[in-house]
């Protein structure tokens, strides 16, 4: 975080050369252009991808979905199920999110152990966001997180494409199997929409079923796991919100995704020239902002480096940073995270998390935890 901290002071704006010297890209590492690029989606573009260096439009499109993709697409893909994504119809949810943070903990509480970012962290946001997808409970929910995390890994770049595709193609199996059977979950609803008048087509609805599958399980599971490692690194914190948990469930929420901020970065390519923060860019050219930094920003944030459940106000980008892009899933994420923590304090009151075991994942796209060993009385089930 120094490293970020020293960009912000002395050069917010910074052309970073790729380590093969292939390409470069403008570094934007303060809250602020952090705000404004998010939101100026005519001039800053996403159909060349969102990584540090631009791709081709179909490629990008293929392992981001609308993610990759602008206007008028972008907001009539978003549409279909930003619908669902809402408060009220979460609101409806709340007692298959609370069945959901049961069975999870619930899978583990009789062992008196457990990997608290395999066992609990990742599997509360595949349960939730599997169920909503009716994929069948078993096999494949822990092949599509095996895929998830291989898709995520942008160092191994044949791996991750490989497992893209292999998601894309799940998600094209299920479409046909919705067009003959419809039900009541996501992909019916995929499979029921229309973009323009058209349906979309099978591949369209695999792109967008991989979409949820990794930005709901991956992202989430961070936030889970580093939070649940943050308040073991501060245990009076933790004791204060177990405690109080209603009081504290909103503003500890937010500073664990602030703090944690599970997606480090976003790219844009640049439409026509421009100045920003007094640095000429030109077209064509990709800017990269900075979340993990952002959400650092001592102009912004009293005290950034500290870890505080009871912070407010938290102007946090840890769901982006505004805009038709920000995040689909955010009222989802944050009732998953309520419920785990919730049901985890009541059920396991004397977890102990073992920090010196704790294994972190600095990911170029996504942050989180390898391993968070734990240990709990066992609990058996009612």
């Amino acid at each position: 975080m120094a490293v970020f901290a020293r960009f912000r002071r002395e050069r917010p704006v910074a052309r970073q050369i790729m380590p093969d010297r292939s390409a470069f890209f403008w570094s934007l590492t303060r809250h602020a252009e952090c705000r404004d690029v998010s939101r100026r989606t005519s001039l800053f573009r996403s159909q060349h991808g969102t990584g540090l260096v631009a791709e081709g439009p179909e490629l990008a499109y293929e392992i981001g979905g609308m993610l990759n993709r602008d206007a008028p697409l972008h907001p009539a893909l978003r549409s279909i199920l930003a619908k669902v994504f809402t408060p009220r119809f979460l609101k409806s949810m709340e007692k298959d999110m609370d069945a959901a943070a049961r069975s999870v903990v619930g899978a583990v509480s009789e062992r008196g152990r457990c990997d608290f970012a395999v066992d609990i962290a990742n599997r509360m946001p595949l349960t939730v966001i599997c169920d909503m997808l009716s994929v069948p409970a078993g096999d494949d929910r822990d092949e599509l997180a095996r895929l998830t995390l291989k898709a995520l890994n942008p160092v191994e770049a044949a791996e991750s494409l490989r497992a893209f595709g292999a998601l894309n193609r799940y998600g094209e199996g299920l479409a046909r199997q919705r067009r003959r059977a419809p039900g009541h979950d996501l992909v019916s609803r995929l499979v029921a929409a229309e973009v323009d008048g058209a349906r979309l087509s099978d591949r369209d609805i695999g792109i967008y079923f991989q979409l949820l599958i990794t930005a709901g399980i991956e992202t989430t599971s961070s936030s889970l796991a580093q939070g649940m490692h943050f308040l073991a690194a501060h245990p009076a914190q933790w004791r204060d919100w177990r405690e109080n948990y209603k009081e504290l469930a909103g503003t500890a929420i937010e500073e664990i995704v602030r703090y944690a901020s599970p997606v480090v970065h976003f790219g844009r390519r640049v439409e026509r020239d421009v100045v920003i923060a007094g640095q000429p860019i030109a077209a064509g050219d990709q800017v990269v902002f900075w979340y993990i930094s952002a959400n650092r920003d001592e102009t912004v944030f009293a005290q950034p480096e500290r870890f505080d459940i009871r912070r407010s106000p938290n102007d946090h980008v840890g769901f982006g940073g505004g805009g038709p892009h920000h995040c689909l899933g955010i009222h989802l994420a944050r009732r998953e995270m309520h419920h785990l923590f919730r049901v985890l304090f009541e059920t396991l009151p004397d977890l102990d998390i073992d920090l010196d075991g704790a294994r972190l994942h600095h990911g170029l796209f996504i942050n989180g935890m390898q391993r968070l060993p734990c240990r709990f009385t066992p609990q058996r089930a009612p």
